[in-house]
């Protein structure tokens, strides 16, 4: 089993606002390994993102705070606690021992500025090379993520670029110093079909060259399933639900994983059942539901629901927040409260 390259121990990011605290990320835990892609799924505002930037320590202060937990990295000089360094220390690690791939290409580049400075600036800072080793550096790298004529392109600005190759200059950049994690936040949600496939080929094949370990932040199962390993899902700001990525998929325990599997098209000559939409909305993280924050839309809700489940083991290797874990062709117990006719499955 791979090393823990980053553990992050019930984390706990909340925002002070004057409506009152949202609790964004409440009580995460999670490891990546040496070389492992982990995928972090889930709808929009369940806390994914906020997680990522928690880790980088980006949460914007004021109204954002991390109120507690642990998130360790470890590498060949030991293991050290993000959440206890300092700022201008954290300036050293970001970037060198922990990169990020942000959500949008084009406006995570300084227009301004050429390629060639914007990919050389982590270069000299962290590994301090000379501006001229750096501009080769990044000549390689350019070449690396498939940038064609990088030696002429070095010297090209962002919006000479499309959308595609401004995605391969953030891996680029994000991949400069050879970084320990690469977190890569919804990195294909402003592709085309095509370049998307081409930037998860880039990134599995970084990911083996260099054996970076790879937090895969995204709502696309269908990119989970081809390149993760181990799934977390997560849904109003806490993990549901966790395990290797084919037993999750072959066998989802909690009811909004199977909610999530059972609204995206499958291809097959059996299939004909209509998609099944999760009824409702995710609730209001400035006062989420007592006990389980799933329950509002739950088909399978129950008295006992009302108390909050704990994250337990249902199955080798899978682990859920559900007092009534299900297989997916589980059906509603007759007492138990469905929110919408159109809910119901068999």
């Amino acid at each position: 089993m791979a090393k823990n390259v980053l553990e992050v121990n019930n984390l706990k990011t909340q925002f002070f606002t004057r409506a009152g605290v949202v609790y964004a990320v409440d009580g995460v835990s999670f490891h990546v390994g040496e070389g492992e892609t982990l995928g972090i799924v889930g709808e929009s505002g369940c806390g994914k993102s906020v997680t990522a930037t928690s880790i980088m320590r980006l949460i914007p202060s004021p109204p954002g705070k991390i109120v507690d937990g642990e998130i360790l990295l470890s590498d060949e000089e030991g293991t050290t606690d993000l959440l206890t360094l300092s700022d201008s220390e954290m300036r050293h690690v970001r970037g060198h021992k922990v990169a990020m791939i942000f959500q949008d290409p084009m406006t995570s580049l300084n227009p301004v500025l050429t390629i060639g400075d914007q990919i050389s600036e982590p270069l000299i800072l962290h590994l301090g090379l000379s501006k001229r080793e750096a501009q080769e550096r990044a000549i390689d790298l350019l070449k690396r993520v498939g940038i064609p004529a990088a030696e002429d392109r070095i010297n090209a600005y962002p919006h000479q670029f499309s959308g595609g190759m401004r995605q391969r200059v953030m891996i680029a950049i994000a991949l400069s110093c050879n970084p320990r994690v690469l977190i890569a936040d919804e990195p294909t949600t402003a592709l085309d079909v095509t370049i998307q496939a081409q930037i998860l080929e880039l990134m599995m094949h970084l990911n083996q060259e260099f054996g970076t370990a790879i937090i895969m932040i995204t709502h696309d199962l269908g990119v989970v399933a081809e390149i993760c390993e181990r799934v977390v899902v997560m849904y109003a700001g806490q993990i549901v639900e966790t395990g290797a990525a084919k037993d999750l998929f072959n066998n989802p325990q909690h009811p909004y994983t199977i909610g999530l599997l059972n609204s995206v098209p499958q291809i097959g000559e059996r299939v004909k059942e209509s998609l099944t939409p999760i009824p409702g909305l995710p609730p209001d993280l400035l006062a989420p539901p007592v006990g389980c924050r799933f329950r509002p839309r739950c088909r399978f809700r129950q008295e006992k629901c009302e108390t909050s489940p704990p994250l337990a083991d249902v199955a080798p290797g899978q682990r859920a927040r559900c007092w009534f874990p299900q297989g997916r062709g589980a059906t509603p117990p007759e007492d138990a409260a469905v929110s919408t006719p159109a809910a119901a499955r068999s």
